[in-house]
Order: C-alpha cells, then structure tokens, then sequence
C-alpha cells in the first residue's frame, strides 16, 4: 500500500503547484519611412524695366510731330503742347533694346526745349532746342536722341 500513497501523494503535490511563467512578451516591432523632400529655391521673377522719353520747355512751342520707337516699334503723335511725356516697358530679358525719339517744333523767338530719357528712373540721354529769329517770328526745327538698353 505504500506505493499507491505514494504516487496519490505525489500526484497531489504536482496538481498544486503552480504554472510556469508565462513568456515575455515579444519587443514592439519600429517601423519607420523616409521620405524624400526636395525643396528648390525660388528665383524671383525679372521686373521689367521702364523707359520714359520727356520733353519740357518753356516759351512759345508747340510740337508738331513726336515719332518715337523701341525695338523698331514705331509711334507718332502730332500738334502736342509741352510737356510731353511717354513711358515705354523695356522686357527684362537681359537682351539690348534700342530706342529713338524725334521731335519737330515751331517756336517762338524765346522758346527752349528740353528733352531727356530716362531709364529706370536714371537719365541715360539728353538734348535739347529753340527758338530764334527776331521778334514775332516763329521758325521750324527738331531733335533727335536714341540709344540702347539692356533688358
């Protein structure tokens, strides 16, 4: 009989004891992406340029006919009183642009006229004109300037 006491004895013994740890758990599995990020630095855009023909004076004048031109573009304008004023855009393309400007007047004995260019706010031409003659006579002339810009 000891040997059944004994296997009832032990069979207990292995029924109460308790279970085995349970395993750790598995580490967290990290996943990461990369992205590519390409960034290209704006250049900013080119302004155009600005060119403006002038003509002021003072005295009896009166213009007969402006013909002015950029690029071989030309324009003409007649019968105008001074001041006289046009403001041409000039493309920023880094190219030369020519331009002209020609004026006929008749003045009067005391009349001058001045006739300036400039470009971008800076005076790149100037020239000028009058009158003569004696007194309550009126004659004919003209000026003419021109030049080249780069865009």
């Amino acid at each position: 009989m000891r040997l059944p006491a004994l296997s009832l004895l032990l069979l207990s013994v292995v029924a109460c004891a308790s279970p085995p740890p349970p395993a750790p758990p598995a580490p967290p599995v990290t996943t990461t992406t990369a992205v590519a990020v390409t960034t290209t630095q704006r250049v900013p855009d080119r302004q155009p340029h600005t060119l403006v023909l002038n003509a002021t004076g003072s005295g009896d004048m009166m213009l007969n006919k402006v013909k002015y031109s950029l690029d071989g573009q030309v324009q003409e304008e007649g019968d105008i009183s001074l001041p006289w004023r046009k403001s041409l855009t000039v493309p920023a393309d880094g190219l030369p642009h020519t331009w002209e400007l020609k004026i006929t007047y008749t003045a009067g004995r005391n009349a001058k006229m001045d006739v300036f260019v400039l470009y971008d706010g800076k005076e790149v031409s100037r020239t000028g004109g009058g009158g003569g003659g004696t007194s309550g006579t009126k004659m004919t002339g003209g000026s003419s300037i021109g030049g080249s810009v780069n865009g």
